[in-house]
């Protein structure tokens, strides 16, 4: 943790990158201990990607912006995959105003997400917890997605919304009961599939390294190795699931996709969705319905 009383900094790993966790004020005070945490973090990252989080993070100065340059540059020329978590609107508009967004990407925080982005398809669905749950899903992706996306797109989306699925039937104690909620938001460059299951989630830093040949274990290595990023979140990502009356967690992905016909076609998907047949809650909304609470565009992570 940082030592000055007005920034906090927390460095985590686990099997699939190293986190530098940020609170607080980023400035020529403090501005040396995220270089130096990022200096010890380079040796230890045995190819796994490395991000600085800037969720919580409500002030930078020129000092703080010229450690960030510096780190984007030094990762870019070492060949180390850096994502930089979007801070929070104030903070990311001052990075706007002074160019910085310009040379580093952003990638929204599990909070952050869609809700004030303009998007332009969303469909929520409940799916009992029952083994044809994955199944059901693969057969409501595929129909929301195919011929919007192309079909490598198609195929990789519908297999890590199934390996989430598939994690948010088996893994929870069956005594825990309740459904499990899939939401599924099509934006015009990429696609975001939020999955919620009444457990109480799971810690990332301790998860178990999935062995070869052995069957199990190897769903997130699949969702990190082929989405564009992915996360995990307390609570219920939507009103979809009864997950919401108990606990619940969030594990999500989001693929980036080339959606150039999905602005033309949105007005053809303003018709209530076939998942109804699934689902007992379902909302479906256009880009239009946000464009009103809309503060930018994601910058998604190359």
């Amino acid at each position: 943790m940082g030592s000055l009383p007005n920034f906090r900094l927390e460095t985590q790993e686990d099997d699939f990158r190293t986190t530098i966790k940020l609170g607080g004020e980023l400035d020529s005070a403090s501005c040396s201990e995220l270089v130096g945490a990022f200096e010890a973090a380079i040796p230890a990252l045995g190819g796994r990607d490395l991000v600085i989080d800037l969720g919580e993070l409500t002030f930078i100065d020129s000092s703080g912006m010229r450690a960030i340059i510096m780190i984007e540059r030094r990762t870019r020329e070492e060949g180390i995959a850096l994502g930089l978590t979007r801070p929070p609107a104030a903070v990311t508009e001052l990075l706007r105003i002074t160019g910085i967004t310009g040379r580093v990407e952003l990638t929204p925080s599990p909070g952050d997400f869609s809700a004030v982005e303009p998007f332009v398809e969303r469909i929520d669905i409940e799916l009992d917890r029952a083994p044809d749950a994955p199944a059901r899903a693969r057969a409501e992706l595929r129909q929301a997605i195919t011929g919007r996306l192309s079909e490598q797109d198609v195929a990789t989306a519908t297999l890590l919304t199934s390996e989430l699925v598939t994690n948010a039937v088996i893994h929870p104690a069956l005594s825990i009961g309740g459904a499990v909620g899939l939401r599924m938001t099509l934006f015009v460059d990429r696609i975001r599939v939020e999955v919620t299951d009444p457990g109480s989630g799971f810690d990332a830093a301790r998860l178990p390294p999935a062995r070869p040949g052995e069957p199990g274990g190897h769903g997130l290595f699949v969702v990190d190795g082929l989405s564009s990023r992915w996360g995990t979140a307390p609570g219920d990502a939507s009103d979809a699931s009864d997950a919401s009356d108990a606990d619940a967690f969030c594990v999500w992905f989001e693929l980036d996709a080339d959606l150039e016909e999905a602005g033309d076609k949105a007005a053809q998907f303003s018709t209530p969705s076939r998942s109804q047949q699934y689902s007992s809650r379902h909302s479906l909304a256009s880009s239009t319905q946000r464009a009103s609470e809309s503060q930018g565009s994601t910058v998604s992570n190359a």
